[in-house]
């Protein structure tokens, strides 16, 4: 069950607390295929777009307190399920975006933006079943969308279940856009992704976390290939794909963005939409005291924009205890 709450259209201050999972999507501008694999071009990219992916994700995950789960690299959007271990995940998507977007642009030397706006906040996960859904959305996503039969043939960047148990790759600095001389982006990172503790902790195990996403991966593969009869585009037309051309399948716009996904617990949407609402207010009351002139304003726990870009302190967030 996911929530999107609040009138389409209407903006509100975020909330970013220290442990949270979320299901983070990014679209390209114009629903260009900016991120197409390209790996039958004949040399003509030093770099592919997977090691573009990495490297700037990499760069700043560490930074950020961020932790990825699962990732899909479609051609024309991306799909994350990611753990933010301090509440800095805008922080962490604002630097990873731009490095990432500046060298898609110079690798295909195009002249406008890489990403569309925002769409909107990020998805938080709640509960082990929301988790394991998300993720295997993610990993089922080429298959949904008539691409391949399976994620083993997609030929792009898309994480697999067993990664759920921790890898770690060496990633070089991609020669597109970044000075090779340049101090500030080291010369080769370690790209990780697997589950992070707290995931453990709520599955039970590893195993257990794997088992599940398994289970609705497999489901979802099932529905996609009865919902195509079987009928798919395949590798070689996914890696022929121009990255200047646009899809041009129907795709509806301006519904709500969920902001919350509690797959189904009533109990605890109810109790994170209070949550919500009451941040809601107590952020705005801290900014209207900022209009009113006043200089020590501390914000609520969790406050993005006011806190990393004004440097307006804010509360300490003090979890609370399991029930």
């Amino acid at each position: 069950m996911a929530y999107a709450l609040g009138a389409a259209g209407m903006s509100y201050a975020h909330q970013y607390l220290p442990g949270t999972f979320y299901e983070v999507t990014r679209r390209c501008v114009d629903r260009a295929h900016k991120f197409t694999p390209n790996y039958d071009r004949g040399g003509r990219y030093a770099s592919s777009v997977e090691q573009l992916y990495k490297y700037a994700t990499a760069r700043y995950a560490e930074a950020y307190g961020i932790e990825v789960i699962a990732v899909c690299v479609m051609s024309n959007h991306i799909h994350e399920v990611l753990f933010d271990r301090r509440g800095e995940i805008s922080m962490f998507l604002q630097e990873r975006n731009k490095m990432l977007a500046d060298t898609v642009k110079v690798r295909y030397g195009l002249p406008s933006s890489v990403f569309d706006k925002p769409d909107g906040p990020y998805n938080r996960l709640e509960g082990t079943t929301a988790i394991a859904e998300k993720i295997a959305y993610a990993m089922a996503n080429p298959v949904e969308a008539g691409l391949v039969a399976s994620p083993e043939e997609w030929p792009g960047m898309i994480s697999k279940v067993e990664d759920l148990f921790g890898t770690s790759t060496a990633v070089k600095r991609p020669r597109e856009y970044l000075a090779q001389v340049d101090k500030t982006n080291a010369p080769e990172v370690k790209f990780r992704i697997g589950a992070p503790k707290e995931a453990v902790e709520l599955f039970g195990s590893v195993t257990e976390m794997a088992t599940q996403v398994a289970t609705h991966l497999s489901k979802k593969i099932k529905a996609a290939r009865r919902r195509h009869s079987g009928r798919f585009a395949g590798r070689q037309r996914v890696l022929a794909t121009n990255p200047h051309s646009r899809a041009k399948t129907y795709e509806k716009f301006g519904g709500r963005v969920p902001r919350l996904t509690t797959a189904g617990d009533l109990a605890t949407a109810k109790r994170l939409i209070a949550e919500m609402r009451a941040f809601r207010k107590a952020h705005r009351i801290a900014l209207e005291a900022v209009k009113a002139g006043k200089r020590r304003v501390t914000f609520p726990a969790g406050t993005g924009k006011m806190h990393f870009t004004y440097g307006y302190p804010r509360e300490v967030y003090v979890p609370l205890p399991a029930a």
